[in-house]
């Protein structure tokens, strides 16, 4: 038997080409910043100061955070490609996971990054110049003296303990070739990393319990909290699936709240597409808005919301990307997941149609129904509605047909399209209860009259007028009002 004996060669990447590669990972200005404020958080700190200045070429963005610290080889480690192992044990509490966050994301916006970092006042500093790299074709980190580091953007505001990540030549995050003026493109990408950091983080910045407190700003400003699920009206008892903790809210329909809570609740990318699951691991929300293909989004389910909570030893299960903004369900739980979906799906639907399930209810008799044929449903006037009724009936024949065709134009020529538009966008905008308590008065008495002289008894008119729109949506005028009739009714006896 012949000895083999396998040849290798180095093939070593070329630097100039994997950066460009490493820049391109899909990283928004928004998600890069989160992934340094997740090494911020590991490093326990509780507040991260994020200072930022446009000068075009000469723009910068500092984060700063007074957490731990790194020494000198803590920081020559950081400053590592792939660092860390992601399949190695790590603190519960660690939110990074490839050794590469700290690298990529910055990559993502600058062509340089420059850390500098402070252990009980003992400081080091180092610095990728991409530039440099492509140039000199190596992977070569500068390592910078006291001098240096003393002419860093911010390095005074660093405390004795604490790290600062500065991002220059920000030539990924200015847009020079828009028609639209650079410094406004760019603070546009700054106010929406400011929503995303408040809800990728809110439940750091509200101090939720067994999380520590933190605090960012930008500019000095704070960044609120922006909680998904807060005033979130009925939820649903937690399950837990291993480590894994589900747990299933219901947000309450909008003429429950008020209209600025409603709004608010909403989110920016509105209640449609913010349903579904909200994945957090460690309690910093990944992803968002989605159903993981189990169910589709849809009009009448848009307030549920599902808040699953994922401890950081399931990140290879889950396949949490570098970017911590993408996850997937393995197939042991999709099962699990889509009963929680079946069910909550169930119960998000009847908000949305408890609104018109009293068509069907014996006791209640619409001034709209439902019409159903051939698989198709519209909307028409109910003619047994006691006061159309009456109306019909005091007419001669001729008069009626009139009005009849009159309701069916009516019928034809309601704007669903336009209404269906209006409540997906705008519920809360959509009004249609501004009768005047004086024009309710006219249509009950005229109620009254007409019942009166069909022979119905006053109890009979009663009862019906409490079943009839419009008066059956307004149950203290009805009260009143019944109430002024009886003292009429005993007063004439």
């Amino acid at each position: 038997m012949n000895d083999f004996v396998q040849v290798y060669e180095p093939a070593i990447p070329d630097p100039k080409n994997l950066i460009h590669a490493l820049r391109d990972i899909g990283y928004s200005l928004e998600t890069a910043l989160a992934d340094i404020i997740d090494n911020s958080i590991t490093a326990s700190a509780s507040l991260i100061q994020i200072y930022i200045h446009f000068d075009l070429n000469n723009s910068y963005i500092a984060i700063i955070d007074n957490g731990i610290g790194m020494n000198n080889k803590e920081l020559q480690d950081a400053m590592q490609l792939g660092s860390f192992d992601p399949l190695a044990y790590r603190d519960h509490k660690d939110l990074g996971r490839f050794g590469l966050g700290l690298k990529t994301s910055s990559f993502s916006q600058a062509s340089k990054l420059t850390v500098v970092s402070k252990q009980s006042k003992h400081v080091n500093g180092r610095s990728w110049d991409l530039e440099h790299v492509a140039q000199t074709k190596s992977w070569e980190v500068a390592v910078y003296d006291q001098v240096q580091i003393e002419n860093i953007h911010k390095i005074h505001s660093l405390a004795n303990n604490g790290t600062l990540v500065l991002w220059e030549k920000l030539d990924r995050l200015i847009d020079t070739k828009s028609k639209r003026q650079p410094e406004d493109i760019f603070w546009d990408k700054i106010d929406n990393a400011r929503e995303h950091l408040g809800l990728v983080f809110h439940r750091y910045l509200a101090g939720e319990l067994g999380l520590k407190k933190l605090t960012i700003t930008i500019n000095d400003d704070p960044i609120l909290s922006f909680n998904p699920f807060e005033g979130a009206g009925k939820h649903f008892p937690e399950e837990e699936i291993g480590s894994i903790k589900i747990q299933a809210y219901q947000l309450p329909h909008h003429s429950k709240i008020s209209i600025e809570k409603y709004k608010r609740l909403e989110g920016k990318e509105g209640y449609t597409k913010s349903q579904g699951f909200y994945v957090y691991r460690n309690g910093r929300l990944l992803i968002h808005g989605t159903w993981f293909g189990l169910a589709r989004q849809t009009e009448s389910t848009k307030l549920a919301r599902v808040k699953i909570d994922l401890p950081n030893s399931e990140d290879f299960n889950w396949a949490i990307d570098i970017k911590k903004s993408r996850a997937t369900p393995p197939d042991t739980i999709r099962t699990e997941l889509k009963r929680t979906i079946d069910r909550i799906m169930q119960s998000s639907t009847r908000v949305y149609k408890n609104r018109g399930a009293r068509i069907s209810q014996k006791d209640y008799v619409p001034i709209w129904t439902e019409y159903h044929q051939h698989n198709e449903k519209s909307y028409r006037l109910n003619y047994e509605n006691p006061t159309i009724a009456t109306l019909l009936s005091s007419l001669d024949e001729d008069t009626r047909k009139k009005v009849k065709d009159i309701f069916s134009i009516i019928e034809s020529t309601l704007p669903i399209d336009s209404i269906y538009a209006d409540l997906s966008i705008k519920p809360e905008s959509v009004k249609q209860n501004n009768v005047t308590e004086e024009q309710l008065m006219q249509h009950a008495e005229s109620f009254w009259q007409l019942l009166s002289d069909m022979g119905n008894t006053t109890e009979e008119i009663f009862s019906r007028l409490k079943q009839t729109e419009p008066f059956s949506k307004f149950r203290d005028f009805c009260e009143t009002f019944i109430e002024n009739k009886k003292g009429r009714t005993d007063g004439c006896n």
